[in-house]
């Protein structure tokens, strides 16, 4: 359901923005750029984690014939963690004692970032400006994620320092995504945008030496997929023409 509407957004996009500029040629200019998603999971990575969100920026470069280019990194985080690698060291009553002999508070969270080169093309069309227009991007890269335990004290032996190691599961590997939507490069320069949706497909392991809940190296190869709408505000830089000219 969730996907279903996600893929109806850069069409409701389109005609909404579409009328707005007029400009006649397209532009050459860098820009820089903020963005945020929010993400369903797919494939193995719905196994570990649930709904998650990023946020980070990057840098770019749109060309007159509309081709743009950018570097761009960002932080993923979400509070929902479906595995529990800590059970192999829960008491009965599925809690951990702390150092005091204390029942302990330990949250889980998903944690990681995903650096990317991106290239696309903005399609002009329905009357608007020649920088602006439905954006067809692709990008390569790579995703790191692991669960980031947080402990009220800091006080639970077992997993602190780089005993977390054991228990974090990180992995990482080569990501690509795909994204279309509506790029906007307004004529008056500070109306600068994109939204759509994204899909990402992350090919990960595990990268720890030894898995402490298994006893084991875990060696398996992940699929993790990522369906997300993404936004971004943008700050397009261009040297400024004249348009006045004086005569002696």
């Amino acid at each position: 359901m969730y996907l279903r509407y996600l893929l109806l957004l850069p069409v409701l996009l389109t005609f909404f923005i579409a009328s707005a500029q007029t400009k006649a040629t397209a532009d050459n200019f860098p820009f820089v750029y903020a963005t945020y998603s929010i993400q369903v999971p797919g494939g193995d990575m719905a196994d570990k984690y649930g709904y998650s969100s990023d946020i980070g920026g990057g840098v770019g470069l749109k060309i007159k014939s509309n081709w743009i280019f950018s570097l761009d990194g960002v932080y993923l985080f979400g509070n929902e963690v479906k595995e529990d690698p800590l059970m192999s060291i829960s008491n009965d009553n599925g809690g951990i004692t702390n150092r005091f002999g204390a029942p302990s508070q330990i949250y889980m969270r998903l944690s990681g970032f995903h650096i990317r080169g991106t290239f696309g093309k903005i399609i002009s069309l329905l009357g608007s400006n020649k920088n602006s227009g439905i954006l067809i991007r692709g990008s390569i890269g790579m995703l790191q994620h692991r669960i980031f335990y947080s402990v009220t004290g800091n006080n639970v032996e077992q997993i602190k320092g780089a005993y977390t190691y054991g228990y974090d599961r990180m992995c990482n590997g080569v990501a690509v995504s795909e994204f279309i939507g509506w790029q906007q490069f307004s004529d008056k320069k500070f109306y600068n945008f994109f939204a759509g949706v994204e899909f990402t497909q992350a090919f990960t392991q595990n990268q720890r030496q030894w898995d402490f809940a298994t006893e084991q190296k875990i060696d398996a190869k992940r699929l993790d997929l990522l369906y997300a709408f993404r936004i971004g505000l943008m700050i397009r830089f261009k040297s400024r023409q004249a348009t006045e000219y004086y005569y002696f």
